[in-house]
């Protein structure tokens, strides 16, 4: 039986996570910089992807302390897988979008890409099967860390849209299959949006906005780094670039965002402090509130802490449901540190709620 840990040691272990992830990233960045490689350089072709083995531990709940309890604010909870591989690159996921019902694809902040599929026992998912681990095309281990720093991912057709901190960009991919095949372009992004961005705190999230919105067929950009007290974000369609942006909620800070299908944006948050732990939560934007410019109205779905067994999720994905509600999917990035933990967890919102 594996060994409880209580909240308080989890938050602990989680700061110096923290604390130990930051120090080795300083350190290595002097490094990463001067030892830029030119990325045209690099071949388009996605390197060649490798079978892995992910080992899956079924949570009945998000935590010891949350046993039994099957609403977190407004979601319904479904399930939870604890995953874990001895495949060096598995980890840190920032970025997640299902294909279909069950096959997802997820990149990590170090520009490697996992397809996979859930498989379910009366509605709930108990493992990983079909995985599959390689490098976003033009990108590999050769390329400095900073320059392949994939944080947010979508899905519209056969494509898929990929934003990146560090070196700011949005590039477009072709997919075969369940796989990233090839790269296809680097999309244009304003002045704007490059001044808005600063390093580890750029473009954090990439969404479609659906049909039935007026936006339809463009996507939103959000960037992590707020500005006086506002998340800062962007549109992107057929027209000029639109900013648009919303209250910031506390100190929380942007990790992904997602659209349901009635046109909602659902943005994640999540921020980490020695006096307030780490605080994840999610807001929600109604399509009928969500336009250029400055928005203030903004909808509490989800707030969890370490007490529920969370960890630092920074992926999203929003699909609809056959009975009208929305299936939330979030994977935490675990910074490739021991101390942390990959999950993938699974909510519905029901519909009208």
């Amino acid at each position: 039986m594996p060994r409880k840990r209580s909240g308080i040691f989890k938050k602990s272990r989680l700061f110096l996570s923290v604390c130990f992830s930051a120090f080795l990233l300083a350190g290595a960045a002097f490094f990463l910089h001067s030892n830029a490689a030119p990325l045209g350089a690099l071949p388009k072709a996605a390197p060649h992807a490798v079978p892995i083995h992910v080992n899956a531990e079924v949570l009945n709940s998000l935590g010891h302390l949350s046993a039994g309890r099957q609403t977190y604010g407004k979601l319904d909870w479904i399930g939870g897988l604890k995953l874990s591989s001895d495949e060096a690159a598995f980890g840190g996921f920032s970025g997640l979008a299902f294909l279909e019902q069950g096959r997802f694809l997820a990149i990590s902040d170090r520009g490697a890409a996992l397809s996979a599929s859930l498989a379910f026992e009366e509605g709930r998912p108990v493992a990983i099967k079909d995985a599959s681990m390689g490098f976003l095309p033009g990108l590999g281990p050769e390329v400095v860390q900073w320059r392949r720093d994939s944080e947010g991912l979508t899905l519209r057709g056969s494509e898929a849209f990929v934003s990146f901190e560090g070196d700011t960009r949005v590039t477009r991919y072709s997919l075969k299959g369940n796989v990233f095949e090839r790269f296809l372009e680097r999309l244009p992004l304003s002045r704007a949006i490059d001044a808005a961005t600063q390093g580890n705190r750029g473009l954090e999230a990439i969404a479609t906005i659906p049909e039935a919105s007026p936006f339809s067929g463009g996507f939103v950009l959000l960037s992590e780094k707020p500005q006086s007290g506002r998340v800062v974000g962007w549109i992107i369609g057929k027209g000029p670039i639109q900013a648009f942006s919303l209250p910031q909620s506390g100190n929380l800070l942007v990790s992904d965002a997602a659209f349901t299908k009635a046109g909602d944006l659902v943005i994640l948050e999540r921020n980490f402090s020695l006096l307030g732990g780490l605080v994840v939560q999610m807001r929600r934007i109604l399509a009928s509130d969500f336009h250029a410019g400055e928005m203030s109205r903004t909808d509490l779905l989800f707030r969890a802490n370490l007490g529920d067994g969370i960890d630092n999720m920074e992926a999203l994905d929003i699909q609809p449901m056959a009975d009208g509600g929305s299936l939330f999917s979030l994977m935490s990035d675990d910074n490739f540190n021991m101390l942390q933990d990959t999950l993938l967890l699974q909510f519905s919102l029901p519909a009208g709620r």
